[in-house]
């Protein structure tokens, strides 16, 4: 498992995200202080973000901290570790009132907490551990402390992968707790995930263009997520065909341009285009043309608008998707 800052930002990420659970789009700043080996860095970064999709996570529930186990576990966070980099974990019990996404038929789970001052998080989190991490939610409220940590009597809403050598699962991103002001529709928002994911042919032949647009985001972003493995798998004939048929309906951009509104993407081609991975079924990106002086600047967006529906119209029942294997 290797280190990484981006991995680090985008759990800082999920942090704003998840403690302002609106379901937008927003600006953050995320200011973290990390523990990498034996240097301390601090890491900042402004970025545009949304709410984060439970791509990592096997399972994600709501329910309520009933008790820590007592003692430390050691685990080793990947095979071939060695002992110096062992890792030290607290065990909540967590009680399942609602099981989201991938967790019918228990009632109870069990979720590991790193202790301060271990090598690695484990899981597939990234080999830095955050001891402190601030999000600025610029223009929209005061900072928010970071810190991951669960406490008996914390109810909320909780995102977890298996850990891949421990009978426990890790936290994937920040708890959202119960008395946040936007967690009745963020866990509406994975429900609608869950549902998604459990059928997504039905998911994907729903009337609304913006159910289908965002059911093709929620299945795309996790079959290009690697699932412990880099192996892939064919995606369902159906499933492939539903998708390239959305591909098809949509404008590269918008109409007027303006890809967001009232805080949710519009449905436009550009933002699953690139998670189809097009060149890998042969696409080219369109070659602009030379501009003499006093031209004006090129309409790349057109340029890909037609591209990219004579591509599809030439080639889309040559598309076969992949989603990667769990491994």
């Amino acid at each position: 498992m290797r280190s990484s800052v981006p991995s680090l930002l985008a759990m800082a990420v999920v942090a704003a995200v998840g403690q302002t659970t609106s379901g937008q789009i927003k600006t953050v700043q995320v200011t973290n202080t990390v523990v990498h080996h034996t240097a301390v860095m601090t890491v900042t970064h402004t970025v545009v973000a949304g709410p984060g999709l439970p791509t990592n996570a096997d399972v994600v529930v709501v329910g309520k901290v009933v008790e820590i186990e007592p003692g430390v576990v050691e685990v080793a966070p990947f095979k071939g570790a060695r002992p110096e980099q062992m890792v030290k974990y607290k065990v909540a019990n967590v009680k399942i009132d609602d099981p989201l996404v991938g967790a019918g038929g228990i009632t109870r789970v069990r979720v590991g907490i790193p202790t301060e001052g271990s090598p690695v998080a484990g899981g597939r989190m990234t080999a830095t551990v955050t001891v402190a991490a601030t999000v600025t939610r610029i223009g929209d409220g005061p900072s928010v402390p970071g810190g991951i940590g669960l406490t008996a009597g914390l109810e909320g809403c909780f995102q977890l992968a298996k850990h891949p050598n421990a009978d426990f699962y890790v936290l994937q991103g920040y708890p959202v707790r119960k008395t946040d002001p936007g967690f009745a529709k963020e866990v509406d928002r994975l429900k609608r995930y869950g549902r998604a994911m459990s059928d997504p042919v039905a998911a994907l032949k729903a009337k609304d263009l913006g159910d289908r647009f965002e059911t093709a985001q929620l299945i795309l972003a996790r079959y290009r997520t690697p699932r412990g493995s880099n192996m892939r798998e064919p995606v369902p004939d159906e499933e492939n065909k539903l998708i390239v048929a959305l591909l098809k309906e949509l404008p590269w951009l918008p109409p007027g341009g303006n890809r967001v509104r009232d805080g949710k993407l519009v449905p436009h081609r550009e933002v699953l285009w690139y998670a189809v991975n097009p060149g890998e079924f042969g696409f080219q990106r369109p070659t602009p043309p030379k501009r003499q002086p006093g031209d004006p600047p090129v309409d790349f967006a057109k340029l890909m608008d037609e591209a990219s529906a004579k591509f599809l119209a030439e080639n889309g029942d040559k598309i076969k998707l992949k989603r990667f294997v769990e491994k």
